[in-house]
């Protein structure tokens, strides 16, 4: 345990642990950004939704009316299609949205796990660092203890008649 530069271990863990944070806070930026545009394309996809909705009442209400003719009819059709294909291309982006999103706050996790793991070995070298610290100071101890008995040894064994 001696060899061991307790000081420059305890500095390297403690770099890699910022540098861990660092990772945490890039992967929390992104996550909140790819949560944001998940956000976005559902509220996309939702007034697409809306858009329909509002068609089929207006038609529902110009049928109810009277006011609505065989053409007309056939465009309201016609448009509640191209509806359909725009809340599908809306859904696609939000899945694709929800998947890009999971993913980020996988790699938010993955980056919180390493931070963990970082802080723990910082805290395993600080222990060790301050163990070493106390076997020193007990070594050093033990040989003034032994220095001191040696010295009053020789000092008694110098007073004794010869």
């Amino acid at each position: 345990m001696s060899g061991i530069d307790w000081k420059t271990l305890v500095g390297v863990r403690e770099r890699q642990k910022t540098v861990a944070m660092g990772v945490v806070v890039r992967d929390r930026a992104a996550a909140e950004q790819s949560h944001l545009q998940l956000q976005l394309a559902r509220a996309w996809q939702q007034h697409q939704e809306q858009k329909k909705t509002s068609h089929w009442q207006a038609t529902v209400g110009a049928l109810s009316h009277g006011d609505c003719s065989v053409a007309q009819l056939r465009h309201a059709g016609a448009w509640s299609g191209a509806l359909d294909a725009q809340i599908a291309r809306a859904g696609q982006f939000a899945a694709q949205a929800g998947q890009a999103h999971a993913q980020r706050e996988q790699t938010l996790d993955a980056s919180r796990q390493k931070l963990r793991a970082a802080s723990g070995d910082v805290e395993k070298a600080q222990q060790m660092q301050q163990r070493a610290r106390g076997e020193q100071l007990r070594v050093q101890e033990l040989r003034l203890d032994e220095t001191a008995e040696e010295t009053a040894s020789q000092a008694w064994a110098a007073r004794r008649p010869a």
